[in-house]
């Protein structure tokens, strides 16, 4: 009898144990293709401060086929504006909030035209207009999810659910397509190092919910820690803008170079860099139409830019957007067009900008 009893918790323990190996997170997904965004040319257009209609958006695409581009992000929200519909969030759809119809059909389109098309939806931060929608439709929600006006608190489990809910109704429309990214952000993110371990578990959960769903994950370089990043799963992919995150005081500089972390220790992680210099491929859609600044970043993008070419900090805490990185194996650039300020800039004067970039490879 007594050995009977040791024999049956023996295999108790044993399919326990195989349980916990299965159910075990890993850095690892097999099943989800590498992404070919750090060895592309891309270009993001900024839907949460400069909304489009689907027919303008369908132009962007067109010309970004025309340079010979390879993708097209959308960054679908931001503090300002939710430019996509959402069940869950209870929006409608409208001339400035693109229906789940339109984005297929867009998926459609760009797929057509040889575009992949990344869904951009930063979180925790640059998700205000996200808690505004959270407010109207589930106030018990908004209340448990917020950190500040802009911010989902990232320390609690409610938040990654939020976060979840709202990638899985856009995974569906995304997923048709051969290369399937997703950009989660992860960029300006308030916070202390202490906090930040729970930031890395956030990204790090957020990625491996979109892995399961066949995609791979990109966010931003600059909240990531030098402390952190062997604890940031290894498939996600580094959209590199700055180290500096646009500041300028010499002590803020020391210390985001001492902590934050540079290309040089990415290269050294084996992470694999798209290039979004932060001087370089950075523009206001609000400055389309000033012949003299058009003309600087059209030809700076040009005749300097190189892929290997970043926003960092130098040794002596300054702020550079031409450090030399020439270890850097990947040769993906993303041009980002950002939308402040920019309602009275034409859908017509964006794409005559956008028939204007060339990316050096």
């Amino acid at each position: 009898m007594f050995n009977r009893h040791k024999k049956f918790l023996t295999t108790l323990l044993l399919l326990f144990s195989i349980f916990l190996f299965w159910r075990a997170p890993t850095t690892t997904h097999a099943a989800v293709k590498a992404s070919k965004l750090p060895n592309r040319q891309g270009i993001l257009i900024d839907l949460g401060r400069h909304p489009l209609t689907e027919k303008s958006v369908k132009s962007v695409i067109q010309a970004a086929r025309d340079q010979k581009l390879n993708y097209v992000v959308l960054h679908l929200s931001d503090n300002e504006h939710l430019s996509f519909q959402s069940t869950y969030l209870g929006n409608k759809a409208g001339k400035k909030v693109l229906s789940k119809a339109a984005l297929k059909r867009l998926v459609t389109f760009a797929k057509k035209k040889h575009i992949q098309l990344v869904p951009d939806v930063d979180a925790p931060s640059h998700t205000g207009a996200i808690l505004h929608q959270l407010k109207k439709k589930r106030p018990k929600t908004y209340k448990q999810v917020k950190m500040d006006s802009h911010t989902l608190d990232y320390t609690k489990k409610q938040s990654i659910t939020v976060v979840q809910k709202i990638y899985g109704e856009l995974d569906t429309i995304f997923k048709k397509q051969s290369s399937r990214d997703f950009i989660i952000g992860a960029d300006e993110v308030p916070g202390n190092p202490e906090a930040y371990k729970s930031l890395t578990t956030f990204i790090n959960q957020l990625n491996r919910f979109q892995n399961k769903r066949g995609f791979t994950t990109t966010i931003w370089n600059d909240s990531i820690l030098k402390s952190e990043l062997p604890r940031i799963d290894k498939n996600i992919v580094i959209n590199y803008w700055s180290q500096a995150g646009n500041r300028s005081d010499k002590k803020t500089l020391t210390n985001r170079r001492t902590h934050r972390v540079s290309v040089k220790n990415l290269v050294n992680a084996k992470r694999r860099v798209v290039n979004a210099n932060s001087y370089a491929t950075y523009y206001q859609l609000k400055h389309i139409g000033n012949k003299t600044n058009d003309n600087y970043f059209i030809n700076y993008l040009r005749n300097h830019y190189k892929p290997t070419m970043f926003n960092e900090i130098t040794s002596k805490n300054k702020n550079s957007h031409r450090i030399m990185q020439p270890k850097v194996k990947t040769r993906g650039t993303l041009v980002s067009l950002w939308g402040h300020n920019s309602s009275h800039i034409s859908t017509k004067a964006i794409v005559k900008f956008i028939h204007r970039i060339k990316i050096p490879k």
